[in-house]
């Protein structure tokens, strides 16, 4: 018996695999794939509790504009605060933690699809757009982990969807909002865009202003509109807009609306990242050009958190699709429409960005993915309307198979390399929960910024320890020896002691040890 099934119901079945299998591969072993935290995430997630509990950040702070995590200007605030709103549901956990990565990411997947879909008016691109960016090695790994910047692609993303939904279907009804609504809703997200990543207050007025500039000239919006457009971008901006200059003009003092504090920083450690404030501009600028190229066709910063050396961001083989698309675009300049030259205007900025950070990696550039994936994924449209049927079946074969390897690869070799990574608690996190299982006092010592990790696993725990500041201080604590107490210690440290681990029962994790 043959079934009749509609290209309709083809296609959404189709979606409904690909969306299926997006969430299959980014729920698997979640949200312990990575079993230990991130140290920029657990700052992030003790600001957010303290959010969730107090209103405030860590240092007080009454829901800050941007946080002044590690004692400077240092985190963007917009994943704080949805993991604030989280912890507030769901209480305090790694699951609340990685699940506003998890759910922006999985949105993502549907607003590309939807964005290609309008762009080129072709569901199978739509559809092709979704598996593409379902399997994308970048998108996958970002997903299962939280860390502030890497909410800035997606709201962007986001924005870009709405303004372009607004322009092309002026005044007809869609499935999200209204007329002209669209328009303005996008002028909102892009506002929000801004506390997302400290580098979006460069990329997102440029992005705009080149966008509306084209806009106007062809006659695709009016004055009114992108005068109401202005307004709305600059009310929902100005809070950060004006921490911003408060600290470039080194006024010392913090504005408050309300609850809501924008504040001076008086260690703004992060401003030495952009070239603009380096001291040596013209080095600066060549050392930002060799990481921008080596990174953009090596796709790789020995940084597994971020991306694997065999499999890139989104594929090595990809770059070649990029360029083939690029060089289409370039003779056939007929077939921009506005949807294309938003993605060029965003791949552009994207090279500036590289080029304004000093030493920029995966995630500080994760801004230029988005628009290497939309240009990839249509030059592998383009190269299957020139070629035959078996370069198609090669090129399709090829991806599954790059895929297929790379879930292989990391939950058998990635998995087990990424949590000893550096900037990963290596093993801290096993060590103190099993100390804590011991219903003893706790006492560690550590230098340095890993004393977060510790903060970290109390708060899950719910448990307190107590940080020793002084390796001959915790050497005299433990040799008196008190059955109450428990130690842990990284063991390169021991070396600096006269303590002997033979005298004890202890237990090890990774270079972690507990004392008994």
């Amino acid at each position: 018996m043959k079934l009749n099934i509609s290209n309709k119901q083809k296609n959404t079945l189709l979606f409904v695999l690909i969306f299926i299998l997006a969430i299959y591969v980014r729920l698997l072993n979640w949200p312990y794939a990575i079993s230990q935290i991130n140290i920029d995430e657990a700052m992030t997630a003790l600001n957010a509790q303290s959010i969730a509990q107090y209103g405030t950040d860590l240092y007080g702070t009454s829901f800050p504009i941007y946080l002044k995590a590690w004692g400077s200007m240092g985190q963007s605030v917009m994943l704080a605060y949805i993991m604030a709103i989280l912890i507030k549901i769901f209480g305090f956990s790694f699951i609340s933690i990685r699940l506003p990565m998890l759910i922006i990411s999985l949105l993502s997947i549907f607003i590309f699809y939807k964005l290609v879909q309008e762009i080129f008016e072709n569901e199978n691109l739509a559809l092709g757009a979704m598996f593409f960016v379902s399997i994308c090695p970048w998108h996958i790994l970002q997903s299962i982990w939280s860390i502030d910047c890497n909410m800035f692609p997606h709201f962007m993303l986001f924005s870009v969807y709405f303004l372009h939904h607004g322009i092309k279907y002026n005044n007809q009804p869609c499935c999200f909002c209204n007329k002209n609504f669209s328009i303005y809703f996008s002028m909102l997200l892009f506002g929000l865009t801004l506390y997302t990543y400290g580098i979006s207050i460069f990329i997102v007025p440029i992005f705009l202003l080149i966008t509306f500039i084209y806009l106007l000239f062809t006659k695709k919006i009016s004055i009114k509109n992108t005068l109401i457009c202005l307004i709305i971008f600059i009310i929902i901006s100005m809070p950060i807009l004006l921490m911003y200059l408060l600290n470039f003009f080194k006024i010392n003092n913090n504005i408050y609306i309300g609850p809501i504090t924008i504040q001076y920083f008086a260690d703004n450690s992060r401003a030495s990242d952009i070239i603009f404030f380096a001291d040596n501009k013209m080095e600066t600028l060549k050392e930002n050009l060799n990481s921008l190229f080596t990174l953009f066709f090596k796709q790789y910063d020995n940084l597994e958190w971020n991306g694997t050396k065999f499999f890139g961001t989104t594929y090595l083989i990809s770059l070649v699709f990029f360029f083939i698309d690029m060089v289409y675009f370039i003779v056939k300049k007929e077939k921009i429409n506005l949807g294309v030259f938003m993605f060029f205007i965003w791949f552009i900025i994207s090279l500036f960005v590289g080029i304004i950070i000093h030493e920029t990696n995966i995630n500080r550039l994760n801004i230029i993915w988005f628009p290497i994936l939309f240009f990839s994924l249509h030059g592998i449209y383009v190269t299957f309307q020139i070629s035959n049927k078996w370069i198609k079946y090669i090129i399709i074969s090829t991806y599954i198979i790059l895929f297929i390897s790379f879930i292989i690869y990391l939950n058998t070799i990635w998995f087990n390399k990424i949590d000893m990574s550096s900037c990963f608690s290596k093993k801290i996190i096993d060590a103190v929960e099993y100390a804590d299982k011991l219903d003893k006092h706790i006492i560690y010592y550590v230098d340095g910024n890993d004393y977060i990790y510790y903060q970290f696993q109390n708060a899950i725990d719910k448990t307190k320890s107590e940080r020793v500041l002084d390796i001959n201080e915790f050497e005299n604590i433990i040799n008196k020896n008190n059955v109450n107490d428990i130690y842990i210690i990284d063991i390169n440290k021991l070396t600096d002691t006269k303590i002997d681990l033979e005298k004890y029962e202890y237990k090890q994790f990774g270079n972690i040890v507990v004392i008994e």
